[in-house]
């Protein structure tokens, strides 16, 4: 038998839901609270499966109550039961699958119950990684799965993120996906909520703001506890913590050419394989610029130096790398074409000039300087 807690302001609105849970069966009501902080102290204790709980209450409202929930219950799926019309919902970036709408219909509680008990019968495998995977998990789970516990992000070019079987995870929202990349892109650090806040809403006001990072986490974690994650989010001394160790990226694998890595420098093959774009580069976050820059700007001095071990082939698929992240480099384009030169692609080479020629005439209003333009005429 499931068990619900209920929270709501309203008597009535309380006693309303419990009537239509025990018409409905197969579900014990163990609390019914007027206040979300009074219910927050009893919830450990009572332990339930589900959760209906008003969004706008007096004191702590629904959507701060949800994501103390997730902080320290992840397991417990929260409900929100409103009197919000649809264009306040939309506001507040609630999905369809989290709220009810007063007045409760039967036939829509029982929906939401067959979700509810779907999604707990889909995720059968969740229990297996309750809590943050220990190494002991990660290892048991290898073994008896053939699968790494780590999921897989992808950050150079676009954001994926990809669980233990390779599915690509779908994000409910844009900024659920930003939050999410925000936190990573802190490598493991806390961030405080107010930076949180000037980061992904920096135009609204500040109750607006906290309402949206209220609803953006409590959807961001339930997302990381489908995926067998449940609480790789924690929350102290107002500050959010995403524990990066548990997500494996290709900027992991490319951060050995940073000069101060320490790593072993990639050979010119891997250098050109994994870097499929800059950081975060498809979403354009403003507060990702700077690492996207330094990380431009180190991926282009590595290519340069592993000219020296790269053969013909790679020499020119490096030049057309480093033309391609900085097209207005005039020895790029004077290195590639010798390259082409010397390998016999005259074809190539005229191809390249007339790219540059246009380029030139058209962006910067000038000529090829001459020796370029005598390197192809010889």
């Amino acid at each position: 038998m499931l068990k619900a807690l209920l929270i709501d302001d309203e008597e009535i609105a309380l006693d309303l839901m419990e009537i239509l849970l025990n018409d409905i069966g197969g579900i014990q009501v163990v609390g019914k609270f007027m206040q979300a902080a009074e219910a927050l102290k009893q919830v450990e204790t009572l332990q339930p499966d589900v959760i209906f709980l008003d969004i706008e209450m007096p004191g702590m409202n629904g959507l701060t109550a949800a994501e103390q929930l997730m902080t320290r219950f992840p397991v417990m799926k929260v409900i929100f039961v409103t009197a919000y019309h649809q264009y306040a919902l939309d506001a507040f970036e609630v999905n369809a699958r989290d709220y009810l709408l007063k007045p409760v219909s039967k036939e829509r509680l029982v929906k939401s119950l067959d979700r509810f008990k779907s999604e707990r019968e889909e995720g059968s495998l969740a229990p297996a990684l309750q809590g943050t995977p220990s190494a002991e998990k990660q290892q048991q789970f290898a073994e008896q799965t053939g699968q790494e516990v780590k999921l897989q992000l992808h950050v150079l070019g676009s954001i994926e993120l990809y669980d233990r079987t390779g599915e690509l995870v779908s994000w409910r929202t844009k900024k659920t996906k930003e939050l999410f990349a925000y936190l990573w892109h802190h490598n493991g650090a806390p961030v405080y909520r107010l930076h949180i806040l000037d980061a992904l809403w920096p135009q609204l006001p500040s109750d607006r703001a906290q309402a949206l990072l209220h609803t953006t986490m409590y959807r961001l974690r339930s997302t990381l506890k489908a995926l067998g994650f449940p609480d790789i989010i924690s929350f102290a001394d107002e500050r959010y913590r995403l524990q990066s160790e548990w997500i494996s990226s290709d900027y992991d694998r490319i951060k050995e050419m940073f000069p101060d890595s320490g790593g072993r420098p990639l050979g010119p093959e891997k250098l050109l394989s994994l870097y499929r774009g800059d950081y975060m580069e498809t979403e354009s976050y403003g507060w990702a610029h700077t690492k996207r820059l330094e990380i431009r700007t180190a991926y282009r001095l590595a290519l340069e130096e592993s000219l020296s071990e790269a053969n013909t082939f790679q020499k020119q698929a490096i030049w057309r790398k480093l033309i391609e992240l900085d097209p207005y480099v005039e020895s790029y384009y004077y290195e590639l074409l010798v390259e082409l030169k010397r390998s016999g692609n005259i074809q190539g080479m005229q191809a390249l000039y007339r790219e540059m020629e246009e380029r030139w005439k058209e962006d910067l209003g000038i000529d090829v300087h001459e020796d370029i333009q005598e390197l192809v005429r010889r």
